[in-house]
């Protein structure tokens, strides 16, 4: 899976993602990774598609004011919302929602890895955090 630990930015692929994300400019990308996940539907999503949906979520919380302080991504995230002014209101706030929800259930190859793991409840209670603060945003 390449985790090493249960937030959501602690993966390769959200990592990746993001770095990929602070290059860009727009919500293009949030966009496109909170609708791939949502695009399937009741169909299987696959890990890496599950990731870059909750990392784009992570990023919507973020821009509504409401970050994870103890998230590696840190003051460049922040600095990158604010110079491109996302909004995180309305459509893309529910559709992160959304997106933490559907990982929440199966099928989904990110949940069936992480329910195999004896670090299940933890990665559990971080998407919980990362709903919460979309619900305040």
């Amino acid at each position: 899976m390449g985790a090493w630990d249960t937030t959501v930015f602690g993966n390769d692929t959200a990592c990746d993602w993001l770095a990929e994300l602070k290059e860009s400019e727009g919500s293009g990308m949030i966009e496109e990774a909170l609708d791939a996940v949502l695009g399937l539907g009741d169909d299987y999503v696959e890990a890496p598609i599950a990731e870059e949906g909750l990392a784009a979520a992570e990023v919507v919380a973020w821009a509504g004011g409401n970050p994870k302080p103890s998230d590696e991504a840190g003051d460049d995230l922040q600095d990158w919302i604010d110079e491109q002014d996302i909004e995180a209101e309305g459509s893309l706030q529910q559709r992160a929602l959304r997106v933490v929800d559907r990982v929440f259930n199966e099928p989904c190859e990110l949940l069936e890895t992480w329910q195999e793991s004896e670090d299940f409840a933890e990665w559990r209670k971080s998407l919980a955090d990362l709903k919460e603060r979309l619900q305040a945003t």
